[in-house]
């Protein structure tokens, strides 16, 4: 009797990936996406040494490096009085430290090499157009009334996930009272105060900007987050210039110059998951944001995703029993992301600080030096394959 496939729902990076890193001799992986082709439309995201090792190992990452820009630096620095707080140099040191590079891209680029890897693999069968609905016993159901039956179901449908009740019951996705822009600026059109090959991040009373080139030096990627309530419409609301400058009028002339040539701006609302009881339920599986969205201010939510997919292929293949294998894998997967949840809500309110709080935390950077920011960032730069819990 023919082997049922493995069935993926999803096909953003948490999808791809889990396809690449299930996909292996004897194995078929079929991929639902409900969108009519496999496309991207958020930000740009910072690749860390463990993404970049997570890719390697899904054998995606030689699509993805040519659309990477190499940043010379991080730099920090206060949004008010324009000084600099602290400054990362990422060349081979950096490189030397955590045993990978650290690059930046848009998630378009990203997600199209993975696209370019699953396209390859023989076993892997992409289909786009149709919607998973919900779990079956064995498979699930599509929007359009089908039934598509499966060895097993990995539920890779995002922060709003479709199929995530039928593992663990109803869980919304938690409102975090911030709000967040996105905001792509031609290069060629960054004002002169703008260093173009650094990420840069601007700490502002009750606001942070982080910037960065992204689709190999075609655009300035630009994020801005508020303190505030935004209603979650998605990722395509639209703002105006005027709306996001409002929450930034004593910016420093550097800061405030670069917010006013960006051409556009999306908004949409801060949030995560709270901690799920189980992340599987049978045959059926979470991943990436279904299972732990994060808010993006360690820049690690694809990150956790593509680490996410190494570490379930690395459990499948070790066993057959699905019970055991899902169970492993949320043993080592959940302490991680579950750190990084708590860090990234932390960080909203050292990066928005005002008065005292933000001159004590301004001096501690500037006396701290950047080993300071890289000891507290090695937990999470340091994850392999092989420690794939961290």
């Amino acid at each position: 009797m023919k082997e049922l496939p493995l069935l993926v729902a999803g096909g953003g990076i948490a999808g791809l990936a889990a396809a690449l890193s299930l996909a292996r001799p004897g194995k078929h992986v079929r991929l639902f996406e409900q969108a009519m082709a496999f496309a991207e439309v958020g930000a740009g995201l910072q690749m860390s040494p463990n993404g970049v090792r997570a890719l390697m190992a899904l054998g995606a990452w030689e699509h993805v490096e040519a659309s990477c820009v190499i940043p010379s630096e991080i730099h920090m620095r206060d949004g008010v009085s324009g000084a600099l707080l602290q400054r990362i140099r990422l060349g081979k040191p950096f490189e030397q430290r955590f045993g990978a590079p650290y690059r930046v891209c848009h998630r378009a680029d990203l997600l199209a090499g993975l696209l370019t890897a699953a396209r390859q693999q023989p076993g892997i069968e992409l289909t786009t157009g149709l919607a998973v609905h919900g779990l079956m016993d064995k498979g699930f159901r599509l929007a359009d009334g089908r039934d598509i039956a499966g060895a097993a179901v990995i539920a890779a449908d995002g922060i709003r996930s479709a199929l995530r009740s039928g593992v663990c019951g109803a869980v919304e996705p938690q409102l975090r009272g911030v709000a967040l822009y996105r905001s792509l600026l031609p290069l060629s059109q960054l004002p002169p105060e703008t260093i173009p090959d650094c990420v840069t991040l601007w700490l502002c009373p009750g606001a942070h900007v982080v910037h960065y080139p992204v689709s190999n030096w075609r655009h300035l990627n630009i994020v801005v987050a508020v303190d505030g309530a935004a209603q979650d419409g998605g990722w395509q609301s639209p703002a105006t210039g005027e709306e996001v400058r409002g929450h930034f009028a004593d910016a420093c002339p550097a800061l405030a110059a670069l917010l006013a040539r960006a051409p556009s701006w999306r908004r949409w609302a801060g949030a995560d998951l709270p901690p799920l009881k189980s992340w599987s339920s049978g045959h059926t599986v979470l991943v990436g944001d279904a299972a732990h969205a994060t808010l993006p201010f360690l820049a690690q939510g694809a990150m956790m995703a593509l680490e996410d997919a190494v570490v379930l292929g690395q459990e499948m293949r070790r066993t057959t029993d699905l019970g055991q294998a899902f169970a492993s894998y949320e043993r080592r997967r959940k302490p991680r992301t579950a750190r990084i949840q708590a860090q990234s809500r932390a960080m909203k309110s050292a990066y928005h600080a005002s008065g005292m709080k933000a001159s004590a935390r301004n001096l501690l950077l500037q006396g701290a030096g950047p080993r300071f920011a890289l000891n507290r960032l090695g937990w999470i730069y340091r994850w392999t394959p092989e420690n794939g819990g961290g």
